[in-house]
C-alpha cells in the first residue's frame, strides 16, 4: 500500500463501531442512561454512501438511540474513536454527512428505509454549527442560518409531536411558531413486524431572536437591584399561547373529557402527588396534612374540560421575542422521556399555562440564587404581576382563567411537586423555589376574624 492509499474503513455494523459508539455515547449531554451498564446493539442501519456516512439505531437496555456516523481522514468537530487508520466522526457535526441527510428529508434523495417530508425545500447546509449545551436531542443551524435541525436522539415507533404539530400549525399558517420546512421518519423492524418513527425535524430558524427566559430574568434581577430595565411584555406572551392554542384547536380538533378522561387524569395526579411525597419526604415534612388535603381535594375533581393537542413541555426556555417583537413557541415534542404515545394524547391547555406560571417563579428564583441578600417580598411581587399580565393576555384570546378553579390547582400543585423532586436529587440549593409554591398551594390562608359590629 502506498503512503498516499488511505485504508479502508470497518463497515458501520462492525462489532468495533458498535463498541467504539458505546464507549463514546455517555460522554454525550444527550445519553440519557449515565451511570448504567447496558450493552449496546445494533438496531438498524440507513446507508447514505454518498457521503460515506450512516445513520445507526442502537439499542441500549430498552432504549433506542440514533447515532448518526461517517468516516472522515481527520477527527474533525466531534470525533468518535480512530480505527483502522480512519476517523469514525458524529455525523451531526459533519457538513457532508448532514447535506447527504437533508438531501434525503427533502426528498432529492431516496435511501431504503427512510422517507422525507418537505413542506419547503431547506437551503443547502453550507458551514453548520451544533448547538452547545442541549441535553436531549441535537440541533443543527445551517443554510446560511435559516433552518435548524433537531435530530431526535431518542427514538420511539410512532409520530414525533413536535413534526405532527409544528406540521400542523405551519399548513394553519400560525404565525407563533417558525415554521416547518421538512421531516425524516425511519422505518426499522420490531419482532415479527415493522415499526416507523420520526428521525429528524428541519425548521425555520429565528435569526437575531432573544430567548424569553433570559429577558424575564434580567429584568427580575433588575428589579431586585432597584434598576430600570425594558420590561418583556407577559400579556403579548400569554396572548401568542393562547393564539396557539386556538390554531392547534382548529388544525387538530378538541373533544369534551370524558369520565374515563377525567378519571385517568386524576388517577396520573394522585401517583405523581405519592410518589413526590415518597421521594422528597425530608423536604416536605410538615405540610403532610395539607398534602393531605389536596389529595382528597383531586378526588372532587369531576370534569377536565375541553381536551386538545398542548405544547406539553412549555415555559419560557421555550420561547424567543422575534426581531419585531413577537412571540413564538418552539420545540412542540413534549418531554422527551415520556412515552411517545403519552406525548399525543390530548390534555387541557391549562398544563401549558401552568407551566408559564411556574417559569416566571423560577426566573425571579434564579435572580434571588444569584443575589440571595435580595427581598424575597419584592421577588414574590414580580411574580405575582407577571403572571397576572401573562393570564390577562391569555384571557384576551381565550377567555378568564379561574385561578380557583381545581384543575387548575391540581395541575400547579403536580408541576411544583415535581419540581421540588428534581432540586432535592440535582440542585438543593434551588428547593425554596418550589417548596414555597407547594406551600402557598396545600395551606389554607389565616382566617381573619371580623370585627364585632358596631351599632
Amino acid at each position: 500500500m502506498s503512503a498516499t492509499t488511505l485504508p479502508d474503513a470497518p463497515s458501520f455494523d462492525a462489532p468495533a463501531v458498535v463498541d467504539a459508539i458505546a464507549a463514546w455515547m455517555p460522554t454525550t449531554r444527550w445519553y440519557p442512561l449515565k451511570g448504567q451498564q447496558l450493552d449496546v446493539s445494533l438496531e438498524q442501519r440507513y446507508d447514505l454512501p454518498q457521503a460515506d456516512a450512516a445513520i445507526l439505531l442502537l439499542r441500549a437496555g430498552v432504549t433506542l438511540l440514533q447515532v448518526p456516523v461517517a468516516w472522515r481522514d481527520e477527527p474533525g468537530a466531534s470525533p468518535i474513536a480512530q480505527l483502522d487508520g480512519r476517523w469514525l466522526v458524529d455525523a451531526c457535526a459533519d457538513p457532508r454527512a448532514v447535506q447527504a441527510i437533508l438531501d434525503v428529508a427533502a426528498g432529492a434523495r431516496e435511501v431504503d428505509g427512510l422517507a422525507g417530508d418537505a413542506t419547503s425545500a431547506p437551503a443547502p447546509a453550507g458551514d453548520i454549527r451544533v448547538i452547545a449545551g442541549e441535553q436531549s436531542n441535537t440541533s443543527i443551524i445551517g443554510g446560511d442560518g435559516t433552518w435548524i435541525a433537531k435530530v431526535f436522539r431518542v427514538v420511539s415507533p410512532g409520530d414525533n409531536p413536535d413534526v405532527v404539530v409544528t406540521g400542523a400549525l405551519t399548513r394553519a399558517g400560525c404565525r407563533r411558531v417558525p415554521h416547518l420546512l421538512a421531516s425524516l421518519a425511519g422505518t426499522w423492524p420490531a419482532g415479527d413486524a415493522f415499526v416507523t418513527g420520526h428521525l429528524l425535524a428541519v425548521s425555520q430558524f429565528v435569526a437575531g431572536a432573544d430567548d424569553a427566559w433570559e429577558l424575564f430574568r434580567q429584568h427580575a434581577l433588575a428589579t431586585l437591584r432597584g434598576e430600570q430595565r425594558d420590561l418583556p411584555d407577559a400579556r403579548a406572551l400569554g396572548a401568542a399561547v393562547a393564539t396557539v392554542h386556538h390554531d392547534l384547536a382548529d388544525a387538530l380538533g378538541t373533544a369534551a373529557a370524558t369520565e374515563s378522561d377525567t378519571l385517568r387524569f386524576v388517577t396520573g395526579l394522585e401517583q405523581r402527588l405519592a410518589w413526590a411525597r415518597e421521594q422528597a419526604a425530608d423536604a416536605l415534612a410538615g405540610i403532610d396534612e395539607g398534602l393531605d388535603a389536596a389529595a382528597a381535594r383531586l378526588r372532587e375533581i369531576t370534569s377536565i374540560g375541553e381536551l386538545q393537542q398542548i405544547h406539553g413541555d412549555l415555559h419560557l426556555g421555550q420561547v424567543l421575542r422575534g426581531a419585531d417583537g413577537g412571540w413564538l413557541l418552539l420545540d412542540f415534542e413534549g418531554e422527551p422521556l415520556r412515552p411517545m404515545h403519552e406525548r399525543s394524547v390530548r390534555e387541557p391547555t391549562l398544563r401549558d399555562v401552568v407551566g408559564m406560571l411556574r417559569s416566571f417563579d423560577y426566573a425571579a428564583g434564579s435572580a434571588l440564587q444569584e443575589l440571595p441578600d435580595a427581598d424575597g417580598a419584592a421577588a414574590g411581587d414580580w411574580v405575582f404581576q407577571r403572571q397576572s399580565e401573562f393570564l390577562a393576555g391569555y384571557a384576551e384570546e381565550a377567555g378568564p382563567v379561574d385561578p380557583d378553579d381545581p384543575v387548575l390547582r391540581a395541575l400547579l400543585l403536580d408541576k411544583a411537586l415535581y419540581e421540588v423532586v428534581y432540586e432535592a436529587r440535582n440542585r438543593p440549593t434551588w428547593l425554596p423555589v418550589p417548596l414555597e409554591a407547594v406551600r402557598a398551594l396545600v395551606t389554607p390562608p389565616p382566617r381573619v376574624t371580623p370585627p364585632p359590629l358596631v351599632e
